[in-house]
């Protein structure tokens, strides 16, 4: 008995999608097309608009927000938008086939929600329960599909076509963005208040992370953004920017804890880190770049430790040749002195 076409038809179709699907988990996509950027032109003429935008508005805002909200309180804030963010993680962990990754975010947005007021406190990283961000334009990137062309969104920033495409998918597929739209106990109010938060919020970490004057130092401010977003966006596909993307059960050390950007510990660092290291490594790799010959490599600063040593070992060799060794002579109680010319008979004269 042989199956009805209607039926064959269906499912050769679902097997050749999951045998597609399958075949792209091997090679996560590139974004080499987005590297020669084609719409260079285009992207510049919007970032210059973006620019002067921002500059009016959006880094005055910034820095009153900076200024005038505590930093305990900035701190609740992004640790609660992160703990609305994990269902939509924990889909994304599923998406990616990362079951693990999954159990830890629905672990984390249980913990933080009870024991943690909502997110105010990140409880789940301080037991070790370490955040595991995805997004959809990651997860169509881990089956494979490339970035496409690089492009600059009026007001919103650089991005790429699959990241574009997977922020449109976001807002119907996130339950706290489907919530905050459709939920009808969110007055319109809320909703409103909670967008403009943030966008504030992400606005003010770029400008308290060191952003801002890592650009405006930079000869051509475009391309070195266009840079960092593009290996900010690597390390996250490749599950290389956080710590909690661990799909074992290797203890996590403190070091981990303090790199997430999400513990409640203050850090001892005299820099301020955007919580995120692989954009901090990008950031500081472009720096070290603008700078040039300015900042001194690995190789050259032991190279002038070797020096220095060598210096103050040939100086305190001559010091010793130098010291006075001899120790004072004391006279030798078997040695008669010598008479005096006045008290010898050669002193004498003869009568």
């Amino acid at each position: 008995m042989t199956a009805p076409k209607s039926l064959l038809r269906p499912a050769l179709v679902s097997f050749s999608a999951l045998a597609l699907l399958g075949g792209c988990t091997i090679t996560p996509g590139t974004d080499t097309l987005a590297q020669t950027d084609p719409l260079e032109k285009f992207n510049r003429k919007v970032w210059n608009i973006n620019s002067k935008a921002d500059k009016l508005v959006m880094q005055p805002v910034a820095k009153y927000y900076n200024k005038k909200v505590p930093e305990p309180v900035r701190k609740a804030i992004i640790r609660i938008f992160a703990n609305l963010e994990e269902p939509f993680n924990a889909i994304n962990n599923l998406l990616q086939g990362k079951p693990y990754l999954a159990g830890k975010n629905i672990a984390r947005l249980a913990i933080n929600t009870t024991v943690g007021i909502g997110g105010i406190r990140d409880t789940a990283t301080k037991i070790g329960v370490v955040s595991t961000v995805e997004d959809f334009g990651q997860t169509m990137a881990r089956w494979g599909m490339n970035g496409g062309p690089y492009f600059v969104l009026p007001f919103m920033g650089p991005t790429t076509m699959r990241d574009a495409v997977g922020t449109g998918i976001a807002q119907w597929a996130d339950p706290f963005s489907y919530c905050v739209r459709e939920c009808h106990f969110v007055p319109n109010a809320a909703t409103y208040a909670i967008a403009v938060v943030s966008v504030v919020k992400m606005r003010a970490q770029m400008a308290e992370s060191g952003a801002d004057s890592f650009l405006e130092s930079s000869l051509d401010p475009y391309a070195a953004a266009r840079s960092a977003f593009l290996q900010h966006r690597r390390a996250q596909i490749m599950d290389q920017d956080a710590p909690g993307n661990k799909s074992s059960n290797a203890a996590i050390t403190d070091a981990d804890l303090s790199s997430s950007g999400l513990d409640d510990t203050s850090s001892t660092s005299t820099s301020t880190s955007t919580g995120d290291p692989a954009l901090d490594n990008a950031v500081a790799d472009l720096e070290s770049k603008a700078k040039g010959n300015d900042t001194p490599t690995p190789s050259q600063t032991s190279q002038t430790s070797q020096t220095s040593q060598t210096v103050n070992v040939k100086e305190k060799s001559e010091q010793a040749i130098t010291a006075p060794t001899a120790k004072t002579i004391s006279p030798d109680p078997e040695k008669k002195s010598l008479p005096s010319p006045e008290n010898s008979d050669l002193g004498q004269k003869k009568p």
